[in-house]
């Protein structure tokens, strides 16, 4: 299968009130990565303090970066045809799918849910947030609140799960996949 593993920092947690200040992207086909992707995203809007202690990232860092507008065609390119994947996919799906109709992208990709997939496939852990599974897991640390960081963590507990249930066993967790679709998303 293809994925494409996505975080997102943004300015707050309203898709349609906030903005992207960073994107990271990692390509999964099979369970190997292909490619990854970062940037940085000028929000056009205030980085709250309690973002900015979080994350790291300072207006500054920013000012120079393009708007999500000037990135929306090469992150389109990147993840249409994937199946969509994140640890706590609702959120970064929200706020992607917003940016990328204001680019006039229409995009309505399977998804898949690390948090999720990890409660099935890893039942027992006493937390199943990004920082707290990797660890769990034995996986190496990462760079935490840093999109591609964020998107390296959970494309590894995707490999995790494919390696534990196989294609199959993640096909299950996979939403808006219609049987019909299924060839289009398998490498």
């Amino acid at each position: 299968m293809r994925f494409a593993v996505v975080d997102l920092e943004t300015t707050g947690g309203q898709p349609k009130e906030d903005r992207i200040i960073e994107i990271g992207i990692v390509l999964i086909d099979g369970d190997q990565i292909v490619k990854t992707y970062e940037s940085l995203v000028y929000p056009g809007r205030f980085i709250p303090p309690f973002v900015q202690n979080l994350t790291g990232i300072f207006p500054e860092m920013v000012e120079s970066s393009p708007p999500f507008m000037e990135l929306a065609e090469t992150v389109f390119e990147l993840i249409e045809g994937r199946v969509f994947v994140a640890h706590n996919a609702p959120f970064d799906f929200g706020f992607l799918k917003v940016e990328l109709g204001r680019a006039c992208c229409k995009w309505d990709p399977p998804r898949l849910c690390t948090v999720k997939l990890a409660r099935k496939v890893f039942p027992g852990f006493p937390s199943y947030s990004l920082h707290s599974l990797i660890q769990s897991l034995g996986c190496e640390d990462f760079k935490h609140h840093r999109a591609l960081g964020d998107a390296i963590a959970a494309a590894e507990i995707l490999k995790l799960a494919l390696g534990k249930v196989g294609e199959s066993g993640v096909l299950k967790e996979i939403k808006n996949l219609s049987a019909s679709k299924v060839r289009n998303y398998i490498s």
